[in-house]
Order: C-alpha cells, then sequence, then structure tokens
C-alpha cells in the first residue's frame, strides 16, 4: 500500500526575466488530473526568488480550477497572519465554486520576517493569529456571520458570497513542531509536514506522527491525514538521476540559503544563517542535497526505487507524498518523471480523492 501521490510547487526562479514561468504549473497539473493524482499544492511567498512565482496561492488555484476536472485544488499554505480571515473565506467559496468544491487549504503561520512588511503587527503573535483566523474562517464557510465595522463605523454583519459547495473547507495546518501536531489533533485538522522539517529523520517523524494521531483519535475518534512534503524525481538510472538531480538541487538550495540569511537579518536580535561564511554554507548545502535526494525520507530515485519508498513512508505513517518536482529540473525531464510516477499510481490501482475534514 502507497500513500496518496499530490504535486507541490515552490519554485526559486522568482525573478529571472523569461516567458512562461508558469508553464510547469500549469502543465503537470493537467497531467497530474488526468493520471490520477490526488492534489496539486501551491504556496504562499512574497518578494524574493525562492518562491516568489507563488505571492498568492488563491490567484494561482483559481487558474488551476478551469484547467482540472478531477484533483484537489489545495494551497500549500496560506499564511493566515497576514491575511483577512474574511477575504480568504470569500477568495476560496468562489474558487470551490470554479471547480465544482475541490478545494482545500493549509494554514500557516509564516515564519520569514521580510513577508510581515504586508503585516507587521501580527508576526511576533502569528501563532495565535493563525489559530483564531482558523476558526472565523471555519465559521465563515459554514454560514456563519460575523461582525464588523463600516467605512461609516457602523457595525454590521457579513456572510460570504457565493456560498462554497463543500460543506465544511478541508484544512491542513502546515508546520513541524511538537505543539503544531498536537494542536492539529486536538481540532481535528489534517497536518501537512516535510522531510526537512523533521531532520529526515524517519525515527523523528514517526514521533511527530504518533502525538498527532494520539491526540485526534482522543479528540475526535478518528486517525487524521498526514501530508509529507518531499522533493520528488523519478529516473531511469542511478547515473542520470544524479546527473540531472544533484546540480538543480544545489542551485535550489543556495537559493534557499539565501532566503534563510535574508530572515536572520531581518531579525535584529537574531543571530544565525546571515553570519555563516562560504565553507560553512558550502558545508550545509551539500549535506542537505545528500538528505534530499539519498536521506531516509527522500523520494527521488528509480521507480522501483520510489516504490519501495512509498511503502517504506506509508509505514512511518504518511497518509499522501507532496511531490515537490519545482526544484530547478528542466521541463521535459520533470515530464518524463511524471510519466513515471503515474505507472506507480496506475499499478496501485489509482489515488483515490478522499473526503478530508
Amino acid at each position: 500500500m502507497i500513500p496518496l501521490l499530490s504535486l507541490f510547487f515552490f519554485s526559486a526562479d522568482a525573478g529571472k526575466s523569461r516567458e512562461d514561468q508558469y508553464r510547469m504549473l500549469l502543465e503537470t497539473a493537467k497531467f497530474a488530473d488526468k493520471h490520477g493524482f490526488t492534489a496539486v499544492w501551491t504556496p504562499e511567498r512574497h518578494f524574493q526568488r525562492f518562491g516568489g512565482l507563488y505571492g498568492n496561492p488563491s490567484v494561482t488555484s483559481a487558474a488551476l480550477a478551469v484547467l482540472t476536472r478531477n484533483i484537489s485544488i489545495r494551497a500549500g499554505s496560506v499564511v493566515l497572519p497576514l491575511q483577512d480571515p474574511l477575504r480568504v473565506a470569500e477568495e476560496w467559496a468562489m474558487i470551490d465554486n470554479l471547480s465544482n468544491g475541490r478545494v482545500a487549504i493549509a494554514a500557516a503561520s509564516g515564519w520569514h520576517v521580510n513577508d510581515f512588511v504586508l503585516s507587521p503587527g501580527t508576526y511576533q503573535d502569528r501563532h495565535q493569529y493563525l489559530y483564531e483566523r482558523i476558526a472565523i474562517i471555519q465559521g465563515l464557510w459554514r454560514g456563519e456571520k460575523i461582525r464588523l465595522p463600516n467605512g461609516a463605523g457602523a457595525i454590521i454583519e457579513v456572510e460570504i458570497l457565493p456560498r462554497p459547495l463543500q460543506a465544511e473547507l478541508p484544512l491542513w495546518v502546515t508546520g513541524r513542531s511538537d505543539d503544531t501536531f498536537t494542536k492539529a489533533g486536538e481540532l481535528g485538522l489534517n497536518v501537512l509536514t516535510g522531510n526537512f522539517a523533521v531532520n529526515h529523520n524517519s525515527k523523528e517523524l514517526v514521533r511527530k506522527v504518533g502525538i498527532y494521531r494520539e491526540t485526534i483519535m482522543a479528540h475526535h475518534g478518528r486517525r487524521g491525514h498526514v501530508t509529507l512534503m518531499a522533493h520528488t524525481f523519478v529516473g531511469d538510472d542511478d547515473k542520470a538521476i544524479q546527473e540531472i538531480a544533484e546540480s538543480a538541487m544545489t542551485r535550489y538550495l543556495e537559493e534557499n540559503l539565501q532566503m534563510q540569511k535574508a530572515h536572520s537579518a531581518g531579525v535584529a536580535a537574531e543571530k544565525g544563517f546571515n553570519q555563516l561564511g562560504d565553507r560553512e554554507s558550502g558545508f550545509i548545502i551539500k549535506n542537505q542535497v545528500n538528505n534530499n535526494l539519498r536521506g531516509s525520507l527522500s523520494f527521488v530515485g528509480t521507480l522501483e526505487h520510489c516504490t519501495q519508498q512509498a511503502e517504506y513512508l506509508s509505514s512511518l505513517g504518511v497518509d499522501e507524498i507532496a511531490c515537490l518536482i519545482d526544484f530547478g529540473i528542466e521541463f521535459d525531464d520533470v515530464m518524463a518523471s511524471l510519466e513515471r510516477l503515474s505507472v506507480l499510481i496506475k499499478n496501485e490501482g489509482g489515488n483515490h480523492i478522499p473526503a478530508l475534514s
């Protein structure tokens, strides 16, 4: 038994001057829609090359809603402390109608200090804002009204229109801490995490999943749903995989490290990545490349290897692998990788899109 397979996007190509920057997103989503993948996830990141193609997941998801017919369309993630929850509920209700009831969102607290130029007052208490706004969005989605002041200062009741097609908005919480896994279980939400978020350590993943399963079972009587993001490339042989994936991953992580350094530099009291020299930076990148390509929670390799790895991740408690495919590999190679990955789905009898809450 393998986990569900979905596509995940987080390109480091923003800022490059070229046409068709969204070609990979649109074409791979169409392929995934026809070949049994469960979902397509697009993130929220602002004002930097790493992830900056994806400033607003509701915009990318609206495009995908009219381009696809079967696949679940998800935000991975909406950074709720940056957003007005009324606007989030309204936008995603529209996309729910455009997609005929196929949307879902992962909600995140955010972490990069420079993203919060959009809402500087919510940075320090971003975790509190995250859960407060989840509750507001859930209520609005169910048809509840909220009271807010209008332009003249009068308090009015507001509800979202159009009414969404799904009675409940499927929700994930994005994170890595024990508190996130516990809170998701208490609230009856799904969990989105990454192999990097558990330090590519299978024992740590099992421990955190155990916290979540125990908590959601105690509060809601069910096992919940765990999605693990992993960089994904399926090649013909190990030599080709190394030639194609290693250089792409290295460049990708160089951009990631620049993003980390920008965050550290933006937090006046924090000493971290911005203090690293070239030698230390190179060591970190080399180690992370090895983890992403060859670690115990990696999803890069031949079809035979990735089939075994999918079964292994399932045994660790992973319900869904969110395959991050746009880490610098060229379009044709990504499409060939998805062709191979679709064989895994076909051999398993097809992914299904579950009713998730």
